[in-house]
């Protein structure tokens, strides 16, 4: 397998550990899939899958990750400290070796199509298999959550992509589309005040006037009643990972408030965590072919043809 695409659903069921285990089980019977993760989280009741295989068998296990979570999963019981429109909420797309970001966008509309046609739901296609500019930020999309939506699929504007515009109250809609690798993580900070988190969260996401590339989402864990603040850099080559842990750090001293620990979610690049070596260990002029996995390979690949 050559070219590889990834997919990185989302599911709005972070609590039900059997029904995870199950699914995942599920999936990992498809014929040519390769489960790459799977991280639950309580607190924001989602978990996220990411997982590779050929087409055929994306498309596969897609289908059924549809079909467990159309059985499984009641939007109108669902909470959670993250924003959502659908049990579903989002199915992206992301090139990973040797497969442009066309191939994914005509793989993601595919795909959107063969769930709109099966369930009978809402489909909003995001990120580069958007059909309009309004459409690309995938915040745009979830703005009012499932709880707004029966009235926003009124709006001739938001009529969704493929698919029912009816609101279907048990499922919601779903999100899908083509996007490149981003990295995200949950920063886990000592404090129980939400107005602290807030601001901290405001001054580093570019939706508020923080970083570029960056968006973030707070809340309080009831277990040990501490703030995260869930990151997602959508381009981790321009704005690198160290740099919003640091802007993290250093608004949080201002309220004598610390960083206690950063969870990653779901798959990293490799590059976004060299980097942020390189930057806390003051290396300069490094080369990545100094790093032994990576110039073994390298050799392997130059002798042996292996891919």
């Amino acid at each position: 397998m050559s070219k590889i695409i990834s997919v990185i659903p989302n599911i709005c069921e972070g609590k039900d550990c059997k029904f995870i285990d199950d699914l995942t089980n599920k999936l990992n019977s498809v014929n040519d899939i390769v489960i790459l993760d799977v991280s639950m989280d309580k607190t924001r009741n989602r978990t996220v899958f990411a997982f590779t295989g050929t087409k055929k068998a994306i498309f596969e296990a897609g289908m059924i990750l549809y079909d467990e979570a159309f059985k499984h999963i009641d939007m109108r019981k669902h909470k959670g400290e993250y924003p959502r429109i659908g049990a579903v909420d989002v199915f992206p797309f992301v090139p990973l070796k040797d497969v442009s970001i066309k191939e994914s966008i005509e793989a993601s509309i595919e795909f959107a199509k063969k769930v709109a046609d099966e369930f009978k739901i809402p489909v909003y296609l995001f990120a580069e298999s958007a059909k309009s500019l309004l459409r690309k930020n995938i915040d745009k999309i979830r703005e009012g959550e499932y709880e707004g939506l029966e009235s926003r699929l009124k709006d001739p504007n938001w009529k969704p992509d493929f698919g029912s515009d009816e609101f279907k109250s048990d499922f919601g809609a779903t999100i899908i589309g083509a996007r490149y690798p981003i990295v995200s993580f949950k920063i886990f900070l000592n404090t129980p005040d939400l107005k602290i988190v807030k601001y901290i969260s405001n001054s580093i996401q570019e939706s508020t006037g923080g970083l570029h590339n960056v968006i973030a989402y707070y809340g309080i864990i009831n277990e040990s009643h501490l703030a995260q603040i869930v990151v997602k850099i959508t381009n981790y080559k321009a704005t690198p990972l160290y740099k919003v842990i640091e802007l993290v750090r250093i608004e949080a001293k201002k309220f004598g408030v610390n960083i206690l620990e950063v969870e990653m979610i779901g798959l990293i690049p490799e590059k976004a965590f060299l980097d942020s070596a390189m930057y806390y260990m003051n290396i300069n002029n490094f080369s990545y072919e100094r790093i032994a996995e990576k110039n073994i390979q390298k050799h392997l690949n130059e002798k042996l043809g292996f891919i």
